[in-house]
């Protein structure tokens, strides 16, 4: 362990009379009002990591608190949605691409050399501690030489932002950091709980992909008649009156995941990660099915029990869990927590499928992952909870995992608001192939949602890395074609699906795939195929706003279980 040290604290926004307020404060770096909250951001974070080694500049993690930010880009694009819905029309695209908070981290990449990862966290009342939290346990614990904090705030009684950033470093100067934890632990999968359109638990998802099944149904959640595609991957799941359908889905999928986890009930020192709801929106608290994508003003981490301060929301778009299991990652390996809860859900709404709907991005017909033909996402509804603790724990309360998350690597950057950039998605493969110490895996569990530029960009970035490897016919396949596309809760199924590829030395295949699209280094599967000897799993978990993820999942091959499309 190394004793941390926090540097100075620049500010900047985009609010001049907040600022001059705060120029009389010596401890505060104070810079001149940006004319834009994303030139703004930049001048503050480009200012914070000048106050590192250059050697760390470059690749320094980046943990921003915008909880205000989300709260009001949000606000604003779901009052355009009703707007439009009362004036009996679709909205314009330049009404529907509202920013992510994560979009500023990507304007960083692009105008800068930084490279790092970075994470938005927007959890109400608490974001801004929990940023802190984790930058300075990990940076105690050694994962890290350095990492950077920042907030962006409404200004008080002005129109604007302010934005503040502190390094913080090892106050006994850099060291080399681990990418496992104190003494070498490691962080291991020991609970899965999944509800999609096949039914409850990931048994009835797995058997229906290997079935080559697709769920296709009509949407029935909302008024569908404005939009170009009314075909979905829909669930059976009716909440009470009164209750979202949302809190119902998670409600079944943590259900599943702490049996299998072997728990009763969530243990103290508890890290809840939720993907997939945004905080409370006031200003448009009366907009229908709100709920849907924003807790309510009490919000009670969901009803999972853990203190507010552990409760955490994250904005990575549709890569969201695969940015929570970072997170929950490290906080285990330097001791913030115990135990670890990443959650994510998609319940079908007006809001996201509008934002889908204008951007052309849904298929009138239905998705076909890597094929040819493909035409666009299918939106799916369901929900996903992961259960993750070191493997010293499991070991002590005699817990077999179900899988190692061994390696995982999340960047947000590219050019673009909606494109995959193969380059950035190929860094983020790599990175989590070196974490683990492969060159190579067993199976790829794809993201391809169906469109036709982020699947072949998707393609691209693996022929990338296997060229650099020396890959031959590496196996990859996607769920989305069966269960449709879950959106901000799309890795659950990712992870489920490589869990039981390890379980049961079994390759799913893409349903829908009728021409796959060529590759030179990897084999898109089609058909599942059993196949012995299994031991690592890429899965690839990306989003809009240039948030990309990638992450290995390993177990042995012992312990193999008979297969068959029957079951």
């Amino acid at each position: 362990m190394t004793h941390p040290k926090a540097g100075a604290v620049i500010v900047g926004g985009t609010a001049p009379r907040s600022l001059d307020g705060l120029r009389s404060r010596r401890d505060l770096s104070v810079l001149a009002a940006g004319e834009t909250l994303p030139a703004a951001f930049v001048d503050v974070l480009s200012a914070a990591l000048d106050r590192l080694p250059a050697a760390l500049r470059g690749g320094v993690p980046v943990v921003m608190a915008a909880t205000d930010y989300c709260v009001s880009a949000t606000s604003q694009y779901v009052g355009r949605c009703v707007e439009a819905e009362a004036g009996g029309r679709r909205l314009r695209p330049s009404e529907a691409m509202t920013p992510e908070p994560a979009q500023l981290i990507q304007e960083l990449a692009e105008a800068s050399g930084w490279n790092g990862t970075g994470h938005v966290l927007i959890s109400p009342r608490a974001a801004t501690l929990q940023a802190v939290r984790w930058a300075w346990g990990a940076v105690s614990a050694g994962l890290h030489e350095a990492m950077v904090v920042c907030e962006v705030v409404r200004a008080a009684h002005e129109d604007g932002y302010r934005v503040a950033a502190v390094p913080v470093t090892a106050a006994d100067g850099a060291r080399a950091p681990r990418t496992g934890g104190p003494g070498g632990s490691s962080v291991v999968v020991s609970g899965t709980g999944l509800v999609t359109a096949f039914g409850d638990g990931g048994t009835a998802f797995w058997q229906g992909l290997l079935d080559g099944r697709r769920e296709l149904s009509e949407l029935t959640r909302f008024d569908a008649s404005r939009f170009r595609s009314r075909t979905v991957c829909q669930t059976r799941v009716e909440a009470p009156p009164g209750r979202p359908t949302r809190r119902a889905l998670l409600d079944r999928a943590r259900s599943e995941a702490l049996r299998e986890a072997g728990l009763d009930e969530l243990p103290g020192r508890t890290l809840l990660v939720s993907a997939g709801v945004v905080p409370h929106l006031p200003q448009v608290g009366d907009a229908p099915r709100i709920d849907e994508i924003a807790v309510e003003p009490d919000w009670d981490g969901d009803g999972s029990g853990v203190a507010p301060p552990d409760a955490v929301l994250m904005a990575h778009a549709c890569a969201s869990g695969a940015f929570g299991l970072a997170m929950a990652r490290e906080w285990l390996l330097c001791g913030l927590a115990d135990t670890a809860v990443v959650t994510g859900v998609s319940s079908l709404n007006a809001y996201d499928y509008a934002c889908l709907d204008v951007l052309r991005a849904t298929s009138t017909t239905a998705a076909r992952p890597f094929d040819e033909d493909r035409s666009g996402v299918t939106v799916g509804e369901g929900a996903g909870v992961i259960v993750l603790e070191t493997a010293e724990r499991a070991a002590a309360r005699g817990q077999t995992p179900l899988a190692t998350l061994s390696g995982i690597s999340c960047r947000v950057a590219g050019q673009g608001i909606s494109r995959l950039n193969a380059h950035i998605g190929a860094a983020c493969m790599r990175d989590a192939l070196a974490m683990a110490g492969l060159t190579t895996v067993d199976y790829v569990h794809g993201h391809a949602p169906g469109t036709r530029q982020g699947d072949e960009a998707e393609l691209l970035a693996l022929d990338q890395v296997g060229a650099e490897h020396d890959w031959r016919g590496v196996p990859v396949s996607s769920y989305k074609g069966a269960a449709g596309h879950l959106l901000h809760a799309s890795v659950f199924p990712g992870v489920v699906a490589a869990v039981r590829a390890l379980r049961h030395q079994v390759l799913p295949g893409t349903p829908g795939l009728r021409k796959p699209l060529d590759a030179r280094h990897v084999r898109v599967l089609r058909d599942p195929e059993p196949c012995d000897g299994i031991r690592s799993v890429l899965v690839n978990n990306f989003g809009f706003g240039g948030n990309n993820a990638a992450f290995l999942l390993t177990g042995g091959a012992a312990g193999r279980m008979e297969w068959s499309t029957d079951g």
